[in-house]
């Protein structure tokens, strides 16, 4: 009777606090945000653990794996530790080192080119006008203010620039508690990576302690399926975005396009976002090549529609696809509908929680077809 009695108010006290948080639903969510940006440095440092760690055991297996000398030992992991962020960091600085400085000396150029680009329209307008009457009849129809229209060409570009710079003096306060959180979420991350084991053998202590046997061995292989269709999907991943650079790079090399190792590299970068990534960086050097020759930023966009084919038909469902255990085909609808519902994050995520949910199923299916087989 106790024991129904503990159960009752086990669940009337549950229903009071859903109650409780739909009735406040919004200062709920308030509540929970708030919640989140105060654990953000620890949700980043564990992320950043999981990734460093895929680099971390590839290191560990090189340092000497079979050797029980003491100081090889102790030496492993940090080791491994550092050359798995001195990789990443290395990789982000070529990147970062080829991309921005073209990317700023393009901007700079067009920004100087606007007001030359508008004068030339104006001379070619009235030479026209000169060898056509009719066609100054109808531009003076329109009253065209040449002088006015560089003015404000240069007023808004100006207007531009401007703004960026207050709105980066604005965010240096905002850019230092980044870099500090970013700074806390690296030491967190070190700190589980240096005692991984012990962290894994609590976690693993207190499933055991508060679910049953059967639950604990449930438990334990869905965790298992989450770990393995994560880290491959970061596995391919970067390889998915390795091939496209290479192809992007040796594509632009073939056709003479201009910033072809930039633009090659951003296309590897970006292609970490699934499926969008080819889009942007497409864009982007369609821009930058368009300001030097329309022509030629034509014929890289219809370049880069096809690499994109490419890319998002075949190389991507079936690279991160074959990586994870996904069919192609779910890989496409994941990645459609993780879009949809939550934009870049959604694409990101939905390959990997689909791969659990199909390896998942697949799984409970094949157990019950047995079960219904033996009976």
């Amino acid at each position: 009777m106790q024991k129904l009695d503990r159960l009752v108010i086990k669940y009337i006290l549950f229903i009071a606090l859903v109650v409780l948080i739909v009735s406040n639903y919004e200062q709920a969510i308030s509540y929970m945000f708030h919640f989140l940006r105060i654990l953000s440095p620890v949700i980043v440092g564990i992320i950043m653990a999981y990734i460093l760690n895929i680099l971390m055991i590839k290191f560990e297996n090189i340092w000497f794996p079979n050797k029980n000398n003491q100081w090889v030992n102790k030496t492993r992991r940090p080791l491994s530790i550092l050359f798995a962020m001195l990789t990443i960091s290395f990789v982000l600085f070529i990147v970062l080192g080829l991309v921005v400085p073209q990317v700023l000396v393009v901007l700079t150029t067009l920004i100087e080119a606007i007001p030359v680009a508008i004068n030339q329209i104006q001379t070619w307008f009235t030479n026209s006008e000169q060898r056509f009457p009719e066609l100054a009849v109808i531009l003076d129809q329109f009253e065209v203010n040449w002088s006015q229209i560089v003015q404000d060409a240069v007023a808004f570009f100006n207007g531009v620039t401007t703004r960026i710079v207050e709105t980066t003096l604005s965010t240096i306060g905002s850019i230092a508690s980044i870099v500090i959180n970013l700074f806390l979420s690296l030491i967190i991350s070190i700190y589980i990576l240096m005692s991984k084991e012990k962290i894994m053998s609590q976690g693993n202590r207190m499933i055991k302690a508060y679910f049953t046997k059967k639950q604990y061995d449930k438990i334990r292989y869905v965790l298992s399926v989450v770990d393995a269709s994560f880290s491959h999907f970061i596995t391919g991943e970067v390889l998915e975005a390795f091939i496209l650079g290479v192809m992007v790079t040796a594509g632009m090399w073939i056709f003479r396009f201009p910033y072809a190792t930039m633009l090659g590299a951003l296309a590897g970068i970006m292609a970490l976002i699934p499926m969008l990534g080819a889009w942007i960086s497409g864009t982007i050097g369609f821009v930058l090549i368009g300001v030097q020759s329309p022509i030629q930023g034509l014929a890289f966009l219809i370049f880069i529609i096809i690499i994109q084919q490419l890319e998002g038909n075949i190389i991507y469902p079936k690279i991160v696809g074959d990586k994870i255990g996904l069919p192609g085909m779910w890989v496409l609808i994941a990645v459609t509908i993780g879009a949809g519902l939550a934009g870049i994050p959604g694409m990101l995520l939905s390959v990997p929680i689909s791969s659990v949910i199909y390896k998942l199923l697949k799984q409970d299916v094949t157990t019950r077809e047995r079960i219904d087989v033996m009976s």
